[in-house]
């Protein structure tokens, strides 16, 4: 594709058409430039578009975006893109990319940088492909102009960045060494320039402007190249590079009045932004290097401890803490705040904690703690402006990076080596609030104040998924709850439940993360609580009542719940209806928390929601209704885990009601299911399409034979193409496509046309490495549900076609396709006997048997197979074709075939032992729409036991059994199958 302006102007066109309103036009357009990726040339293509300044300044975006993504997915080969760009084409993209990095908008500037660093981790220093890079980026770092100097170490970065992520090796070690050869010494010296740069123009903000962000840029580059380790050129001149962070941090008043923080502007300053850079750099030192630990010498047991970063520490705490002590609390400057804020913290959990003493601690609750943790006008706004946003800071583990949940953090940092005094500290402080609150019961911003900082003071240990595991032993938690959480909650009523939502949901997050601590006798005073609040038209109250609600479910004493099934049922009815009220507020009408709290009640119910099955499935079913209708009409999915929840709960009802294979009810949800089912199919609503799939899986999984005919309806649908070409529909596809085999096969069989179709999908799955697994998971079901009679009529073919790819396999082939061989051979064999198989393969080749047994099968076995369940069907398959069949008793490789049987017999001992007990599932994950995402319902999940097709057998005993039998037919193996017993302990 030749950069002709003819070429340019078509693929301008397509570029504009994917940012149409029109479904199908965008849809068409994105068609054709994924066929256009494929040609030589259309990646150099889409760079100099980017730099024409002919274009809008929205198609060059566009390009950018597609650049980006182009060589993110193909610019090395992987086995989940199939195409890999060719050589002339990134011949042409480096010889360009640093050019276009400094001479580009900077709004495009971060796509090329996303670009460039794609490119260098794969090229760059690796087997020296883009030797070059390094020397062509430095030349520019000695340039006067500025902004060539900030492109420049926007592009380093772009390079550097990833060794905050990297394993540490030599090999990354030494490309560490050799970027800092050529760059270290400019940095420094624009470092040193840049200081003296800003005291000559402590006056100019406009000079200041481009000197802090040049600061800015060597700071974050500066920490890339120290993430690893201290290389010898920082540590060599550590002290210089330390004075300067010190001016920086320690900047002067009338520089700082330069830069004001407006309370209209939402932007971090570029000072500002310069010293949380700094911050964080700081804080690496903090972390890793205030003392190294010297071992390198081996000839003596002693430790040498050289002192890094120890002797600066004093001078930063002092800088860091000064800093903060004066930050305002606008919201623009959380992200310094939380830097600043996470160096404290580090220094006070470390072993260097001396550096604080009582009147520092006093002086950081005040000054620090009690404003961060402050509600802010801004708070305010976002929990009644923007709920959901404000939720996913304060409930879903986002506030980790907010001013809040860092102080939180510093509290519980102070608590690590001065736990009673930093209690006495908090509780003067959460008195003092507590009283302001007494005396006007209209302040209540301070009762909210004392309510994070008790939860802060009181968290010691939690996950995200259990609460709070352990406490504070210097706080009473049970006496504060009762006096100001409950006291509070034991007020609400239906009339009232609309009274300050903001200290309302700030009473519900104590009871939600101290859900451990509570006793049961409190749960039965606050679930009737939770259930008025259900109610609220508030949507962060009542979406906060519904964590409490779920989350309370899921608490055990021991492995028995605390709210039991005999608890939940008089509660049920008025929670579910509570719970789907919610849904007609504006704000919760696609609220996940709610969804998700009528899901673990069905569940945490079991057979007690049986009763309200009819209700749960009317109203499910009428809101993906209207979500499809709504898909139909170009409205995109607002929140993906919502949807997930939905059908969690369907599932959860399937579960409950057809629970001991009772097919009236089964009946009863096939005809409200299916329908609805093949209308997602018929109208392509592909977000649904992997859920749908696995309800009728679920469904169908319990139909007792014959199967009811509506199936057979439905399958020819979903055997085309297009379903399966969406990666996120493939493995419930696949799933369904073996109920249909497992529950009628004969039914299958029975129908020729259908049968092939099955076979011909299997064929077409096999020859993709990224599908050939489903094609061998149906395969295996046909294996084991079709008589064996059918075999010949198609078995050879497959097998033949399985052997064939495998041949074609690339040698850095990462396992996948042998491992689901060697389980349908040994599935084969393990059904069917050997004979059958061992034919096929002698047809193809003599001899071809013992061939694959001796450089294939045995010696890769134990390495790829490492599924419980394969391992014991090829333990099985392979003690049959072993033990049972004469001809391979003459097998040279007969010890080392078998020895690799008897080795996952002891791996999958070990691994058994070793397997975690009953645990709950939590379903926190992310659900996003994309075309390779599949989330599995894990309440449509299969049994276990009914993924074994051998659950008759015991491999152990098996195979011990059969290699009895072999002492008797192949007297010479006698002494192979004794040193085994010994070996393995079998026999």
């Amino acid at each position: 594709m030749e950069p002709t302006p003819e070429n340019m102007q078509h693929l301008s066109g397509f570029l504009g058409q994917t940012l149409s309103p029109d479904p199908a036009t965008r849809k068409g357009a994105e068609a054709q430039l994924t066929a256009a990726k494929v040609q030589p040339g259309y990646a150099p293509l889409l760079l100099k578009m980017i730099l024409q300044d002919g274009f809008p300044a929205e198609i060059r975006l566009q390009a950018a975006i597609q650049f980006k993504n182009l060589i993110n997915q193909h610019w090395t080969a992987s086995e989940t893109h199939d195409y890999c760009m060719s050589d002339g084409d990134k011949a042409s993209i480096k010889s360009e990319i640093v050019g276009a990095m400094l001479t580009a908008p900077e709004k495009l500037q971060p796509f090329l940088s996303e670009a460039l660093g794609t490119m260098s981790n794969a090229d760059f220093p690796l087997d020296q492909k883009w030797p070059e890079l390094m020397p062509q980026l430095m030349q520019h770092m000695d340039s006067s102009d500025p902004n060539v100097v900030q492109a420049t170490l926007r592009t380093t970065q772009a390079i550097t960045r990833k060794y905050r992520n990297a394993s540490h090796t030599d090999e990354l070690w030494n490309e560490i060494n050799m970027v800092l050869t050529l760059s270290h010494d400019r940095l420094l010296n624009t470092h040193k320039n840049c200081l003296s740069a800003m005291a000559a123009n402590a006056a100019n903000k406009q000079v200041l402007d481009t000197i802090f962000s040049t600061l800015e840029l060597v700071a974050r580059v500066f920490y890339d190249l120290n993430y690893q380790d201290i290389p010898a050129a920082f540590d060599d001149n550590l002290d210089v590079w330390m004075e300067g962070f010190r001016q920086l941090i320690c900047l002067p008043d009338a520089v700082k009045a330069l830069f004001p923080t407006s309370g209209d502007d939402d932007k971090l300053s570029i000072m500002h932004a310069m010293q949380r850079s700094v911050c964080e750099a700081l804080l690496l030192y903090a972390d890793k290097y205030i003392v190294i630990v010297d071992d390198t010498d081996n000839r003596s047991a002693r430790v040498d401890e050289r002192p890094v970063f120890q002797k600066h520490l004093g001078t930063f705490v002092e800088a860091v803490w000064g800093l903060l002590t004066h930050l305002g609390v606008q919201p623009q400057l959380d992200k310094l705040a939380v830097s600043a804020i996470r160096f404290l913290s580090s220094v006070l959990k470390g072993t260097h904690y001396s550096f604080f003493q009582p009147a520092h601690l006093e002086s950081i609750v005040a000054n620090v703690v009690v404003p961060g943790l402050r509600i802010r006008e801004s708070d305010e706004e976002d929990f009644e402006d923007n709920p959901l946003e404000y939720m996913q800071r304060d409930l879903e583990g986002g506030a980790s990076d907010t001013r809040r949940g860092v102080t939180c953090s510093l509290v519980n940092a102070m608590c690590s080596h001065f736990e009673e005094a930093a209690t006495q500290l908090c509780n003067k402080q959460m008195d003092a609030l507590m009283g302001l609150y007494a005396a006007n019961g209209t302040d209540w911003q301070s009762k909210d104040t004392a309510l994070y900082l008790f939860i802060a003071l009181a968290t010691k240990a939690e996950t995200k998924a259990r609460g709070v595991l352990s406490t504070n032993p210097h706080v009473n938690l049970i006496d504060f709850f009762q006096r100001h959480v409950l006291a509070d909650l034991q007020t609400v009523t239906a009339a009232n439940v609309s009274k300050n939502p903001i200290l309302m949901a700030d009473l519900l997050k104590f009871v939600l993360t101290f859900r451990n601590q509570l006793p049961k006798e409190a749960y039965g005073v606050v679930f009737p609580i939770l259930n008025i609040l259900l109610s609220s038209p508030d949507c962060i109250v009542h979406t906060y009542a519904a964590c409490c609600v779920e989350r309370m479910l899921t608490v055990k004493d021991g492995t028995v719940p605390r709210v039991t099934k005999a608890d939940i049922q008089p509660m049920l009815q008025p929670l579910l209806t509570n719970l789907f009220g919610c849904f007609e507020h504006e704000a919760s009408k696609e609220n996940p928390h709610i969804m998700k709290c009528v899901m673990r009640l069905v569940t945490a119910a079991e057979g007690d929601a049986a009763p309200a099955a009819p209700m749960l499935v009317s109203k499910l079913t009428s809101i993906l209704s209207d979500l499809c209708k709504g898909f139909q009409h170009g409205i995109a999915p607002k929140n993906p885990a919502f949807h997930h929840f939905i059908f969690e709960s369907l599932a959860a009802v399937i579960k409950c009601v057809c629970a001991g294979g009772d097919q009236h009810a089964v009946a009863t949800m096939e005809a409200t299911m299916i329908p609805p089912f093949q209308m997602v199919i018929e109208q392509d609503v592909t977000e649904f399409q992997p859920y749908f799939v696995q309800i009728v899986a679920q469904l169908l999984e319990r139909r007792a034979q014959p199967v009811p005919e509506v199936y057979f309806t439905i399958l020819p649908m979903l055997l085309q193409q297009p379903l399966w070409a969406a990666k996120s529909n493939q493995p419930a596809l696949t799933r369904l496509v073996r109920a249909y085999v497992e529950r009628g096969g004969a039914q299958v069989v029975a129908n020729q046309g259908l049968f092939h179709q099955i076979l011909g999908l299997v064929q077409t799955l096999m020859m993709a490495k990224m599908t050939d697994h489903y094609a061998f998971s149906i395969l295996s079901s046909i294996i084991c549900h079709v008589p064996p009679a059918k075999f010949p009529e198609f078995l050879p073919v497959l097998t033949n076609a399985a052997l064939d790819r495998f041949q074609k396999l690339p040698a850095n082939s990462n396992g996948k396709f042998l491992r689901s061989l060697l389980v349908f051979f040994s599935l084969h064999m393990a059904k069917h006997g050997p004979d059958m198989l061992l034919d096929q393969l002698e047809a193809v080749q003599p001899g071809l048997m013992e061939q694959f047994l001796t450089h294939v099968w045995a010696p890769k076995l134990p390495l790829v197979v490492t599924d419980a369940t394969d391992k014991k069907i090829c333990q099985v398959g392979m003690a049959r074709l072993l033990c049972e069949c004469s001809r391979t008793f003459a097998f040279q490789c007969w010890p080392a075939a078998m020895d690799s049987v008897c080795k996952l017999l002891r791996d999958n001992r070990v691994n058994l032992s070793m397997l975690p007990q009953d645990d709950d599932v939590d379903f926190d994950f992310i659900v996003s729409y994309n075309n390779s995402s599949f989330l599995p319902l894990v309440n449509a999940a299969q049994d276990k036991s009914s993924t074994d097709p051998l659950q008759d057998i015991d491999a152990s005993s098996y195979v011990v059994e059969r290699l009895k039998t072999v002492v008797q037919s192949a007297p010479h193996l006698a002494q192979h199958v004794q040193n085994l017993a010994v070996q393995y302990q079998i026999v």
